[in-house]
């Protein structure tokens, strides 16, 4: 998959339909427990919460989202070295048949040099589950390294911490951004 084929388009409310589809697939599922949760957010992003829908030319595939994490969370997190303004990201690709072609790979390094293009974001991060293996590449593909292993939520679910200092120059923004995004 070309790098200029993949976009970040502006999330609007009807595509909470789709949304609800790639999270109730099998290959989603697993990892998104609690559908609902990701459903509500997608309603209403927190304060410094964003998200988009990723798209290849005539499909929209999969979702994207990602917030600055509250300096209380991380401390409560035991991740105290995280510094402040880091930025969470959560990624899935919904459309089963378009798995495995780099596609989660290219949208994550898009939303990366957005948010090194705000010039305020001294880390990224995303959590996987440590059997995810399939995501953990994905990860690693676009930079990101393994920092640590945490424990969150009611269940104490375990999850790889894996970050992406941004703390360099911003990047160019490349061709095929949407204008909102």
């Amino acid at each position: 998959m070309e790098l200029r084929t993949v976009s970040l388009q502006e999330f609007r409310t009807s595509h909470r339909v789709s949304l609800a589809r790639w999270l109730s697939s099998p290959p989603v599922a697993k990892w998104y427990p609690d559908p609902e949760d990701i459903l509500g957010w997608a309603s209403q992003p927190p304060a410094g919460g964003a998200h988009a829908v990723i798209a290849v030319p005539s499909l929209e595939l999969g979702y994207v989202r990602w917030q600055r994490v509250p300096r209380d969370t991380l401390d409560s997190l035991g991740l105290s070295e995280i510094p402040h303004n880091a930025v969470d990201i959560d990624i899935l690709i919904g459309e089963e048949r378009y798995l495995g072609k780099g596609i989660g790979t290219e949208a994550l390094l898009r939303l990366v040099d957005r948010l090194r293009r705000e010039g305020d974001v001294p880390m990224l991060g995303l959590s996987p589950e440590p059997t995810n293996f399939v995501a953990i590449r994905s990860y690693e593909k676009a930079g990101f390294r393994f920092h640590s292993e945490y424990s969150a939520g009611d269940d104490r679910r375990v999850y790889r911490l894996m970050t992406l200092d941004c703390s360099g120059a911003p990047s160019e923004k490349r061709q095929g951004d949407s204008q909102k995004d």
